[in-house]
């Protein structure tokens, strides 16, 4: 066992880091301007609500790391791993939205911190920390139960 996870673990590593490198790169820039032309028309022109679309740009990370741990995890069919992938990125990116939007409302001028700053913001980004690896242990239980668990546990 200690070997398989070693093994996903350089895996890992060698899927992630060219991700976070090309994320970094040109991929978060592209990302935040998708994001933000999409949200500015859905809130204008479909909800006539005028509220700024502004995005922070650090707390997007996220998606590198769901996507690497899907595109390594064996044991998935290329559809199922593709719509399981898709279905993902989808909640990650609506996670996106309701994050940046929430800390604008609670923290909307940038020299004053609320208190609903404070005790929000924290909780917040630790959700958003870990929310990859929840969606990949929803996404593919199976194969998270076989990497981490030894074959006689399994079959209990």
């Amino acid at each position: 066992m200690k070997e398989k996870l070693w093994i996903f673990i350089a895996k890992f590593l060698l899927v992630s880091l060219p991700l976070f490198v090309l994320w970094y790169w040109k991929g978060q820039d592209l990302y935040i301007s998708i994001l933000d032309d999409s949200l500015y028309f859905f809130l204008h022109a479909l909800l006539g609500v005028s509220a700024p679309c502004t995005f922070p740009k650090d707390i997007f990370n996220n998606l590198i790391p769901f996507v690497a741990l899907m595109v390594i995890t064996r044991g998935m069919k290329l559809a199922n791993r593709a719509s399981r992938l898709g279905w993902g990125l989808l909640i990650l990116v609506g996670w996106h939205v309701i994050l940046s939007k929430t800390i604008y409302f609670l923290h909307p001028e940038p020299e004053v911190i609320s208190q609903w700053y404070e005790k929000f913001s924290v909780p917040l980004y630790l959700f958003s920390e870990t929310l990859p690896f929840l969606l990949w242990i929803l996404f593919a239980r199976k194969q998270v139960v076989d990497l981490f668990m030894p074959r006689k546990v399994v079959e209990k």
